[in-house]
Order: structure tokens, then C-alpha cells, then sequence
């Protein structure tokens, strides 16, 4: 038995989770607390105590609502849609894995780590004297 987080949408309250088992139930019975009337458990006469149609009690809305699906979650730092296309990006993005040297067999293993090791260890650089953490060593000679 596998859980997931299925999306409902009913008519009445808009879109709600409900943990279902998989494959997701193509509609669920809406929870939402609802007053039968409309009147918010509110007295119907002055003076009175309970509302005289549904006693002040909230009802379950009872809907059938259909699944949908959830919309995807979009990443903040992803490939520019011009990188994907053959020849459009000949740059590669700053932390981004090159292995072609490694994958034609032209490094080894450790000497690509020793590579990718001196290229964060350059980067983490640039970011603290950026930042002003650290200043620029200046050589003398």
C-alpha cells in the first residue's frame, strides 16, 4: 500500500488534498465544513439560541469532487530553453559538469576530480571576495 497526495476540485470550495492510495480515486467526497443554509450557526430571531434549522452545526459539504492534476512545480535555476536546442549554447553555465574529457578517455578519474576540486575551490574564492569576506591576494614579485 503506497500513500500520495491526490488534488480534488470541487464546485463549491476550490481545489483541496486529500492523502489517497494509488492510483488516485477519480473522485473523492468534498470534507469542507458547510452550513447547510447558509446562515453561519448564527440565531434566526433576536433573543434566540440556536438557529432553528440547523441548530448551529456545521455539515460536511458532501460534493463530488473530480481529481486534477497538480501543476508542477517549476525550478528556479533551470537550463534555458535555448541550451536544449543542438548548437544554440556553446558556453557552459558556471558549475556546470563538463565530463566530455573524461567520457573520450583523456583524464583519469582522480585527475578529473582534481580538476572539478581546484574549480569549486576557485569559485568559493570569487564568492568570498565578492562577498567581502576575504580580500584579493595581491602578489608581489
Amino acid at each position: 500500500m503506497s500513500l500520495i497526495v491526490a488534488e480534488y476540485r470541487c464546485p463549491v470550495h476550490g481545489v483541496f488534498e486529500k492523502l489517497v492510495e494509488r492510483p488516485a480515486p477519480d473522485v473523492h467526497l468534498c470534507q469542507e465544513d458547510d452550513d447547510c443554509h447558509g446562515c453561519g450557526g448564527q440565531p434566526s430571531a433576536p433573543g434566540a439560541m440556536d438557529c432553528h434549522v440547523c441548530d448551529g452545526r456545521a455539515t460536511p459539504c458532501g460534493h463530488a469532487s473530480p481529481w486534477c492534476i497538480s501543476a508542477p512545480k517549476m525550478a528556479i535555476d533551470s537550463v534555458p530553453c535555448y541550451a536544449t536546442v543542438r548548437g544554440g549554447d556553446t558556453e557552459r553555465r558556471p558549475g556546470m559538469l563538463d565530463t566530455r574529457d573524461l567520457g573520450e578517455g583523456k583524464v583519469t578519474h582522480e585527475q578529473w576530480n582534481a580538476k572539478q576540486r581546484d574549480a569549486q575551490r576557485t569559485r568559493r574564492h570569487k564568492m568570498l571576495v565578492d562577498k567581502g569576506v576575504i580580500s584579493k591576494k595581491i602578489q608581489v614579485g
